[in-house]
């Protein structure tokens, strides 16, 4: 039986599909797409658990565009830019009253991108 959380994050949030390096179609909630420095970056959180990504973590790619004109995902490989643009995320969140539900103990509705502050159980 689907976790009720589950359906509400299918219902709220876009679902990506990718393709593995076995040829496997895995889906992905789209969490976040942000401006940092002049490029695009999005952040996508698998929709059923895949071993070395825990629950609560999200991937994060460069958005880029491949000789057809379609999206491209480019995985970040430079540390330190993956921190920026994490950081730049949260900072972004913030501003728009989202929290990461550390601060709710997971104890509320949090759809895609985190539950407005004040509006956690």
């Amino acid at each position: 039986m689907a976790d009720i959380k589950d359906e509400m994050l299918e219902e709220e949030c876009d679902i990506i599909t990718l393709v593995d390096m076995d040829g496997k179609d895995v889906d992905f909630y789209h969490v976040a797409t942000i401006d940092y420095k002049d490029k695009w970056y999005i952040f996508l959180q698998p929709v059923e658990p895949i071993d070395g990504i825990a629950e609560d973590e999200v991937i994060i790619y460069e958005l880029g565009v491949d000789e057809e004109g379609d999206d491209k995902f480019i995985p970040i490989e430079d540390e330190n830019l993956l921190n920026e643009v994490f950081n730049e995320y949260l900072k972004e969140a913030e501003e728009e009253g989202f929290c990461d539900c550390d601060d709710c103990d997971d104890d509320c509705d949090c759809g895609c991108n985190g539950c407005k502050l004040g509006e956690c159980d």
